[in-house]
């Protein structure tokens, strides 16, 4: 009987010896029974649930495509889920083997029917699942007792031990101060303002090399929002394991394994102080200018490539200033098709020149600064009073409540608990004393802003000193998003008495009072105000 066999295992982490076993044994019977074994198959570290194609189980494929070859009495493996552990592709097998009069043998069951079969797939892809199930339930039994049993992530190295039977115990982790340096400078970094891709470049210029011995990206240290992973978002920093974030989840058709984000309640998180690395401001600080970016538009999401990059439009269409030649600057709608009359261009070095002159001179005009402040403080004087009738409006509501519930309790002590009614509006009157209690709560948790009075000198010392970083090449980087968080936008409009343009720099006041009072532009505000314009000074 021509036979052919078959054999394979699942994972990188078994013994590729495995394979060789199941030939050993598989030849074994063929030479007791009598059979000439005709060619031999293999699938090394693939699932049995990754398909039967031959981008998905080359072996496999191999092999069906030899038995279609119509010479073929018999296919031998050591048991069923050798060849499949998927209903569909185990029957798609046996459906096949079956076309060409070959029979499917296994050491485990004999000869394959079509009733054993079938009971035996089914039993082969739950067996899958379970075997998944308490991978599971065991990893959540490691990261309860503070091991991780996935990866090592960035700024760790293994510390396994030993138990008192001399079993190692695996999961446990210590950081690599060398590493950790690392991973402190790129939330030092961040957090002052530099973009992932150039916390990236300058790494990778320094020889320092990536989680995965290469070189650094971008990627690597946003990471992904929706999965968490990445640098920036790597809970395990401050002390916190997060296990089960993802589930690997198999795509039907190709059997591609796609990664699907689980919900928040499913995860489990366990404190290891032991394996803190970075410091509770530097992390909230870099989670504030991630947050910052959620609903911006994205030239302030980016480090452009220019200092003034999306920040111009023009002044008669009102479309985006952008670089359309050599270092040359002029209107979109111009450039694309003409429809907007503004043929007006302007060189980067001049552009630049002049954005940075009208900052320095008219926005550190004392009066100008005066109104900024007042500003500020008419619009927060407002939300203040605002502030005052919800609390007390909140108070009346809390007191009424707290009465309402006063007067059911005491109807309920004297014998009102076998009316319904009660119970119920006992309930609601508690509900509203929760709700009115958690409303104040939030209410005064709200942070109190205050300027204080030499906020102007202030203001024109730190526009000195960000004017001083521009021309520092070392600090530039660093001082150009404080720049732009200053600009709401540059207006470039035809100049009527001559040649070139003129500009109008509108400034945004929350920014300019969060440089003022030397907070972060970045952290989050209690309010945002409108912009102010600033016009060129005359050249």
């Amino acid at each position: 009987m021509r036979t052919i066999i078959y054999a394979r295992f699942s994972s990188q982490l078994q013994n590729s010896r495995s394979i060789d076993d199941q030939i050993s044994i598989c030849r074994e019977r063929a030479d007791r029974e009598g059979w000439t074994v005709v060619e031999i198959f293999t699938d090394y570290a693939i699932s049995g649930a990754a398909g039967i194609t031959e981008e998905q189980r080359p072996g496999v494929a191999a092999m069906l495509a030899r038995v279609r070859q119509g010479d073929i009495d018999q296919v031998l493996a050591e048991s069923t889920d050798r060849l499949s552990r998927h209903q569909g592709d185990s029957h798609r097998i046996r459906e096949q083997l079956e076309y060409h009069d070959t029979r499917l043998f296994t050491l485990s069951d004999g000869v394959v029917t079509e009733i054993n079969g079938t009971f035996k797939s089914l039993m082969d892809s739950q067996f899958r699942k379970e075997l998944g199930a308490k991978i599971k339930r065991g990893q959540r039994g490691s990261v309860s007792s503070g091991r991780s049993p996935a990866g090592l992530a960035y700024g760790y190295r293994t510390a396994n031990q030993m138990d008192a039977r001399g079993r190692p115990i695996r999961g446990l982790r210590e950081i690599d101060e060398e590493q950790a340096e690392v991973v402190r400078r790129i939330f030092r970094e961040f957090a002052r303002g530099l973009a992932a891709r150039t916390i990236a470049a300058k790494l990778n210029a320094d020889g320092i090399k990536g989680p995965r011995g290469s070189h650094w990206r971008a990627s690597t240290i946003n990471g992904d929002g929706r999965r968490g992973n990445g640098i920036l978002r790597n809970e395990l920093y401050i002390g916190r394991l997060v296990h089960n974030r993802t589930s690997k989840v198999p795509e039907p058709v190709s059997r591609a394994v796609r990664i699907r984000v689980n919900l928040v309640e499913d995860r489990v998180v366990q404190s290891v102080p032991h394996l803190r690395i970075v410091d509770e401001e530097s992390w909230k600080a870099a989670q504030a200018r991630r947050r910052s970016y959620h609903g911006v538009k994205l030239h302030r999401t980016v480090r452009p490539r220019r200092m003034l990059s999306g920040l111009g439009v023009c002044g008669l269409c009102y479309e985006g200033w952008i670089v359309i030649g050599t270092e040359r600057w002029g209107c979109t709608k111009y450039k694309s098709d003409g429809s907007c009359t503004n043929n007006r261009q302007i060189t980067t070095e001049h552009y630049e020149r002049r954005v940075l002159a009208a900052l320095r001179q008219r926005m550190l005009e004392p009066a100008l600064v005066e109104v900024f402040v007042r500003e500020y403080h008419a619009e927060y004087a407002r939300r203040s009073a605002d502030s005052r009738r919800d609390k007390a409006r909140l108070q009346r509501r809390l007191t009424v409540a707290q009465t309402q519930v006063k007067r059911l309790v005491a109807a309920i002590a004297a014998g009102g608990q076998e009316f319904a009614d009660i119970r119920e509006a006992l309930a609601e009157a508690r509900a509203e004393q929760d709700a009115a209690e958690r409303a104040l709560a939030e209410l005064e948790a709200l942070p109190v802003v205050a300027l204080h009075p030499t906020v102007g000198a202030d203001y024109r010392a730190q526009v000195e000193r960000l004017n001083e970083a521009l021309t520092d090449p070392e600090a530039r980087l660093e001082a150009i998003p404080a720049l732009r968080e200053l600009i709401d936008r540059i207006v470039l409009t035809p100049n009527p008495d001559g040649r070139g343009v003129l500009l109008e720099v509108e400034g945004r006041l929350a920014a300019i009072i969060d440089l003022a009072s030397g907070k972060s532009a970045l952290e989050e505000r209690l309010f945002v105000m409108e912009r102010v314009k600033g016009i060129e000074p005359s050249s």
